[in-house]
């Protein structure tokens, strides 16, 4: 057998169409592998500016603990605290960009934050650029490599039936399962060698992040699972008694109903079944309660416009009236929101198991952490924070309190750490339906009459 599996080895690598095929996987691994290393570093340059923000920010709040410091401006202190919520760097933004390009990855928490603004900052900075897209390991994997299989594949055993010559290389080859399977394996390694390639680069040159090796290497037996299916899929059209032409018309039909047909017919029913609020609505909700909320304090309190310590902190005071009564006015908008969004990955989630290639891709960008669901689990908890900072400073005002340097220190800190995925659930699907159709194609191969 692997003698000939060798000598396949040997007649494919004579083939002009195979080297064509190569360098064609070769420059989109190595575009997607620049594009990978320019992406995570700028995951790594923004946090690190988060963290440079925070110091300067803290300096600030820690000369208002001077001795000399002016205590009728010490109450104001609260609203100088500027903290960041930042998220971790997801491990395999390099290999699989998902929304990481897209999804603000860190915010500034202050007493003046809501919820409805807490993310007005995406991490776009070129619209067009993002429209477009980008080429990384996940696209090559999912949408250019069963592209490269079919084209090695299409013509697999129906050419040769075709044009008689199957007869021939049955009797020098024996049993169709042999011959397939000595044609199947140097075809495979062909595509899937560039890819493991990209991936080892990347690892190599990548930074040090946790957990950034085994996810790695569940991202690898994914896309090695997607490989399986689509070749189970190439044996079974080259099972029928169809020719070469119709053959190849027929795998391109199948891989672009289940990669570009699908997936935005699952996107649109999820937006059809779930639509979010307007934006504009909230707008307006916060912009009339902070109006209403801004008169009435007004009218209560004539004498805010002081210098001293009551003028400042009866001014304070005025402030986080208003915001809390804008955050009570836009809060059941933004229910509706996460409530709409939930339903919406709820539909996209149950109807993924449709196509294959949405499964393997969204597997390979929860691994890599750059799904949609790492990101709205980011916007939970960011909020949650913002929620306990607010309520600790707005705490110091409500009492008239000066707040002190331990105090300041024991105020809560930003710690979110989501847990490492491991898509087994998507893995065995794969693999159970490669397994089954390819069991299907070898059954109608061995009933084969040339």
């Amino acid at each position: 057998m692997l003698r000939l599996i060798a000598l396949e080895a040997r007649l494919l690598a004579r083939e002009r169409f195979a080297w064509v095929l190569l360098l064609f996987l070769a420059l989109s691994c190595a575009l997607a592998v620049a594009n990978g290393r320019v992406l995570m570093d700028q995951q790594l340059d923004g946090r690190a500016i988060a963290a440079q923000g925070d110091a300067k920010a803290r300096e600030r709040v820690e000369g208002a603990f001077a001795p000399d410091f002016d205590r009728a401006l010490a109450i104001v202190v609260p609203y100088w605290v500027r903290t960041q919520a930042v998220s971790p760097a997801p491990p395999l933004a390099d290999f699989s960009a998902g929304r990481a390009a897209i999804e603000p990855h860190a915010t500034t928490v202050t007493l003046r934050s809501r919820v409805d603004t807490l993310f007005e900052r995406t991490a776009v900075d070129n619209p067009e650029a993002a429209a477009r897209g980008s080429l990384d390991l996940g696209f090559v994997a999912v949408v250019l490599m069963p592209l490269a299989l079919i084209g090695l594949g299409y013509g697999l055993f129906a050419a040769d039936r075709e044009s008689g010559a199957a007869r021939l290389l049955l009797a020098q080859g024996g049993t169709p399962t042999r011959v397939l399977l000595a044609r199947s394996v140097p075809r495979l390694l062909l595509v899937l060698g560039p890819l493991a390639m990209a991936a080892v680069v990347l690892l190599a040159t990548g930074p040090q992040i946790d957990e950034r090796g085994t996810a790695a290497g569940w991202w690898l037996l994914v896309a090695v699972a997607l490989a399986a299916f689509w070749w189970a899929v190439i044996l079974f059209v080259n099972a029928l008694r169809i020719g070469a032409e119709t053959a190849a018309l027929t795998l391109v039909s199948v891989w672009a109903m289940l990669t570009l047909v699908l997936p935005a017919a699952v996107t649109a029913t999820a937006q059809l079944a779930y639509p979010p609020p307007s934006r504009f609505a909230q707008i307006a909700t916060a912009r009339a309660a902070e109006m209403s909320s801004t008169t009435a304090y007004e009218n209560d309190h004539p004498d805010l416009a002081s210098e001293s310590f009551a003028g400042r902190l009866a001014s304070v005071r005025k402030s986080l009236s208003i915001a809390r009564t804008v955050d009570r006015a836009v809060e059941p908008i933004a229910r509706r929101f996460d409530a709409q969004l939930a339903g919406q990955q709820g539909i996209v989630r149950a109807l993924a198991w449709l196509s294959p290639p949405m499964i393997a891709a969204d597997a390979m960008t929860a691994t890599a952490g750059t799904d949609v669901g790492r990101s709205l689990a980011f916007r939970r908890a960011a909020v949650d924070y913002m929620g306990q900072t607010k309520a600790a400073l707005g705490g110091f005002i409500d009492r008239g309190a000066i707040m002190t340097r331990p105090e300041y220190a024991a105020l809560p800190a930003f710690d979110w750490r989501p847990e490492p995925v491991r898509p087994v659930a998507q893995l065995l699907a794969l693999f159970a339906l490669a397994l089954l159709v390819g069991a299907v194609a070898l059954h109608r191969f061995r009933r084969v009459s040339v």
